[in-house]
């Protein structure tokens, strides 16, 4: 059976206890930080004297039980799956009992050495939601918020510990990210809520956390949403529109189309050949994002195309998809000046301005155009179940009416009331 033995080694008061524990062939010491005087201390029993002091006695004994308890669950845990139990061991779990890090790359303590170590064990976790592995983009994201907690470490001069991940951090971690790294509100507010996750996770696996991660104050307030999507007139355009002369224009307006009357994610579009495509329908097993399957009713200018393509489109990166989309919309006249947001390349920041519609097209503008298009004179769930939303919340998101469209209906409105 396992043994704790405390003893007082030293001369001078008040002592360090000495911590012995064995079991077998087992057999380890460390300092269990445990001070008392020692003219209260039996030597011969390594108990507290009966005669000393009451407060100084129970807080004592309540150690010597406490901590006693705490390894002895921590010997069976371990032993039992064959973990070295040595004097390292021990002084380890002397440690935890105080909560006391081993040093300053201890991730059950301190923050960014949890972040690295919650990284790197993402490389082979599933996730639960979709079943597949965490993507490669997502652990590019991790990585970058823990750049920036790093740069404010080095900053602070000093390593955060988990529980310090409180509003006072907050309030000085977000002023850093908006006055000296002039970052937009949107990009702190994705940094701050994935902070957040971190910090949950980190409860979870037992650490100290702060009760200020679930104030309402622990948030960041992003910038107004400015999306593109193109109504159905333009889409109209696009699609009539002569590219005969630009065979590679044209492979990925067939594309853009496609996004447009079906709803995909890039993710999945990229993949468009891979799916099972009959003359009326697109059925997908697995989208990419959120592992749902789909039934998508097949367009008119969509069947034309496919026709016309005997079902095979061509591959595209996203990136090369991004630009030519852009240059497709400015040759159709697709320039109405509108308001948005784009990356000025010298401060790699974006900037709110009025610039031709054009300019603002991307991969994205496919699915807000599927959504804008349809809602309203379909039932929400109905295009929920294409887009493979799971919240009406993110759905609504997608709904975008351009300030022209609210103006007309005002005219419209003020018309048919004269």
């Amino acid at each position: 059976m396992a043994t704790i033995q405390f003893k007082a080694l030293g001369k001078k008061s008040p002592v360090n206890l000495n911590l012995r524990f064995f079991h077998n062939k087992i057999n380890c010491y460390a300092k269990s930080n445990i001070f008392i005087n020692l003219n209260d201390w039996n030597t011969k029993t390594n108990k507290v004297k009966p005669s000393a002091n009451v407060k100084i006695k129970d807080s004592v004994n309540n150690k010597i039980k406490n901590m006693s308890e705490f390894i002895m669950e921590q010997f069976v845990l371990d032993f039992n799956i064959g973990s070295q139990i040595d004097t390292n061991w021990l002084i380890k779990n002397v440690n935890q009992f105080y909560n006391k890090p081993t040093g300053d790359s201890d991730y059950n303590h301190y923050f960014t050495p949890f972040i690295s170590k919650y990284i790197e064990e993402s490389k082979t976790r599933i996730n639960l939601k979709t079943g597949k592995k965490i993507a490669n983009k997502t652990i590019a994201n991790y990585n970058i918020t823990l750049s920036k907690i790093e740069n404010y470490e080095a900053k602070l001069g000093r390593k955060l510990r988990i529980e310090e991940i409180n509003l006072n951090f907050h309030e000085r971690f977000t002023s850093k990210l908006k006055l000296e790294d002039k970052l937009s509100n949107t990009s702190i507010e994705k940094f701050i809520s994935q902070i957040k996750s971190f910090i949950k996770e980190a409860k979870l696996r037992g650490c100290k956390t702060s009760a200020d991660i679930e104030s309402k104050k622990f948030t960041f307030k992003k910038d107004e949403t400015i999306d593109t999507f193109l109504n159905i007139d333009e889409i109209n355009i696009i699609f009539n529109f002569d590219l005969s002369n630009n065979p590679n224009y044209d492979k990925v307006r067939n594309l853009l189309i496609i996004g447009v009357w079906t709803g995909l994610r890039i993710s999945d579009l990229k993949r468009i050949n891979d799916f099972n495509k009959t003359t009326n329908r697109i059925k997908i097993l697995s989208t990419e994002k959120t592992n749902s399957s789909v039934e998508i009713p097949i367009h008119p200018q969509v069947k034309k195309i496919l026709e016309k393509c005997n079902y095979v489109l061509p591959k595209i990166t996203e990136q090369k998809f991004n630009k030519d989309v852009k240059k497709i919309c400015e040759l159709a006249g697709i320039n109405d000046e509108i308001l948005g947001y784009i990356k000025d390349p010298v401060t790699n920041r974006k900037v709110k301005d009025i610039y031709p519609k054009w300019k603002l097209i991307s991969s994205h503008t496919c699915r807000r155009s599927f959504v804008s298009n349809h809602y309203g004179k379909l039932d929400d769930k109905t295009i929920m179940a294409i887009t493979t939303h799971k919240s009406h919340s993110q759905f609504m998101d997608y709904v975008k009416t351009s300030s022209t469209q609210h103006a007309q209906n005002l005219e419209n409105y003020w018309k048919d009331n004269q």
